[in-house]
């Protein structure tokens, strides 16, 4: 047993024999070829997972059919997708820096916005100002937030922040939004209005702070901390003190809080499971179960209604490393792309 789990086991002083919580539902394998892949998102409007699939474009899944709807024509290097149902539309970000109009309704590509000249990583929508806040990929020591009128379908304002890379940011609910720097180790605030820096934190070990998640009613953040040892951090969202710490799976890349059940749901696609740790107060936590998945589910979509977890990944080879490529990509193979579907038992 890893390190993690007999730490977190000693921590909640439970066992695991009869506390599966979630098991495999489906998987749907789709065609395709061997790329990557970006992120997935649920249809706020109806029972659909919006695919990001990069190379092999935006694919809408029917999550109650367990079957692809259809790929978006013209939707090549899709990587992560936001949505505005107020206007009818999803905008989706793409590999070579365009933003892609896509109505929600019809599924029917209207036009492609250029932004900026590479990788567009992810976006939210933050009601309060009607924005869409748009975050570039990896630009060496910079990166980019930019500001889209959903309404006029124009980029209206442009940040460039000295932050390597911007994992997704995290609307906080009251006009400004979290913003993880993993690289820099610190997690911000952001008046979304003005841009402004509201708040700055820096968590003591916690080296890479990416996915983010809150419980609004208790007031409480919550941040998965990669490094040589991984750990969730819970913090107050109004000071960023620090109210707890746990160790957790490695690399984490999202996270996902069950609010009426007071659940954190966290994918590891390097350790292959779903560890599902319950909240018993504001600052008390403790492991309920870690389900296996598969190798490279990183990448998850919580439906709250269901309290389905959806995953996605592909098979895969890895090289050995050599002098020549000590940290060799993964080579994906084409059509194993999957969509898991996790259901409580």
């Amino acid at each position: 047993m890893k390190n993690w789990l007999v730490a977190l086991l000693l921590i909640s002083g439970t066992a695991l024999a009869d506390d599966a919580l979630y098991h495999r539902e489906h998987r749907v394998t789709l065609p395709g070829s061997g790329h990557s892949w970006g992120f997935v998102a649920l249809d706020p409007t109806r029972p659909y997972l919006f695919l990001a699939r990069r190379e092999n474009g935006l694919s809408v899944f029917d999550t109650r059919q367990q079957r692809l709807v259809k790929t978006v024509e013209q939707s090549e290097g899709a990587n992560g997708v936001v949505f505005v149902p107020e206007v009818d539309r999803v905008f989706v970000l793409n590999t070579d820096g365009s933003l892609s109009v896509v109505q929600l309704s019809t599924l029917t590509l209207l036009k492609r916005i250029p932004v900026a000249q590479s990788n567009l990583n992810s976006a939210v929508y933050e009601p309060t100002t009607g924005k869409v806040i748009i975050v570039s990929g990896r630009r060496a020591d910079r990166s980019t937030l930019f500001e889209f009128d959903p309404k006029q379908e124009r980029i209206t304002g442009a940040h460039e922040l000295a932050v390597k890379k911007i994992d997704p940011l995290l609307v906080k609910g009251d006009g400004s939004f979290f913003l993880p720097m993993r690289d820099e180790g610190k997690v911000a605030r952001f008046d979304a209005k003005t841009f402004a820096v509201l708040d700055t934190w820096q968590f003591a070990d916690c080296p890479k702070p990416s996915a983010l998640a809150q419980d609004v009613e208790r007031q409480r953040l919550f941040i998965a901390c990669r490094g040589e040892a991984p750990q969730l951090i819970v913090a107050d969202r109004e000071t960023g003190e620090v109210k707890a710490r746990l160790p957790i799976t490695r690399d984490v890349n999202a996270l996902a809080y069950d609010v009426p059940h007071r659940r954190l749901l966290i994918p590891s696609g390097v350790d292959a499971s779903l560890t599902v740790i319950e909240q018993h107060d504001a600052d008390r936590y403790v492991l309920r179960a870690s389900i296996s998945t598969l190798p490279m589910a990183y990448n998850m979509a919580f439906d709250p209604q269901t309290r389905r977890v959806f995953l996605s990944t592909m098979d895969f080879i890895q090289p050995a490393p050599s002098l020549a490529e000590p940290k060799p990509d993964p080579l994906f193979q084409a059509d194993t792309f999957s969509v898991t579907t996790l259901a409580l038992d």
